[in-house]
């Protein structure tokens, strides 16, 4: 029975642990159903339509450090997060990476190589905390896609999703130094937070005062200054002059941005000065 789960799952002995193989039970097809119903990709979209692609998906612990799929692997489904922080990274020949992005619950990737003519990966992906992940097999997503209107509406607008947030990485990128790609990264945050508590709560929501706005880096410091493309040293180094200088208060991965107009400017002035 075990060698059965680990050739179904497609994994070694060593990672046999690591595998939730859903291939029957009416309990755990409707719990991987449930999971699915809340990501982007499969969010209104009624159950019965993919309830019975469900038993043919499988959930997977990856450990912190362990690779999901590496640079060049065959895209053969989609990913999706249940828990945890996966980074999508390229390595060079060196040996060193960059991390491209980050994906946390509810965040997929591998369907941006469904219908294009690249079908391998051109990036591998990380696990840098425990997290649990579901994958779909294309075929299944391809059927899918063939009977209701709907999924494909949604998986579009995830391809034109994704396609906003590299331009708006390249915008990170593309400041002129350190100070600004550090601003830029935490509005966002900010501003991610903000449009997540507005969706949550709506215009029910009120602050009964004002609280200094915050936000928490999703990973460690070592992480976020891969994720800007900067040394860990000068990115703490710079947390610390924007500390000095009133901007930001820093506590552990929780940032308080005590003087906000301020950041704003600088980026509202970074973008002036590039028209």
């Amino acid at each position: 029975m075990l060698e059965l789960i680990r050739r179904s799952a497609g994994v070694g002995e060593s990672h046999l642990a690591g595998v939730l193989f859903l291939a029957g039970g009416q309990a755990q097809v409707k719990k991987i159903c449930e999971v699915l119903a809340k990501t982007k990709l499969f969010e209104s979209i009624d159950h019965s339509t993919f309830q019975p692609y469900c038993a043919r998906s499988t959930i997977r612990l990856f450990w912190k450090g362990e690779i999901v799929v590496n640079e060049g692997d065959r895209c053969d489904g989609v990913f999706t997060v249940v828990s945890g922080t996966l980074a999508v990274q390229k390595y060079a020949a060196d040996g060193e990476y960059v991390t491209l992005n980050l994906l946390e619950a509810g965040d997929s990737f591998g369907e941006e190589f469904f219908f294009g003519s690249q079908r391998e990966y051109t990036y591998s992906v990380e696990a840098v905390a425990n997290a649990q992940v579901i994958q779909v097999p294309r075929d299944a997503i391809m059927i899918m896609l063939d009977n209701d209107e709907e999924l494909r509406l949604n998986f579009m607008r995830d391809l034109s999703d994704k396609l906003l947030e590299q331009y708006v990485r390249i915008n990170t990128l593309s400041q002129r130094n350190l100070r600004l790609k550090i601003t830029r990264y935490l509005l966002e945050l900010y501003y991610e937070n903000q449009e997540d508590e507005d969706r949550r709560y709506g215009h029910m929501q009120k602050k009964a005062k004002e609280v200094t706005p915050s936000v928490e880096l999703p990973v460690s410091k070592e992480v976020a200054a891969k994720l800007l493309a900067m040394p860990r040293p000068s990115f703490s180094r710079e947390l610390v002059r924007m500390e000095k200088e009133g901007l930001i208060r820093v506590n552990g991965r929780v940032i308080w941005l005590t003087n906000l107009p301020a950041l704003e400017l600088d980026g509202e002035l970074e973008e002036l000065e590039g028209l």
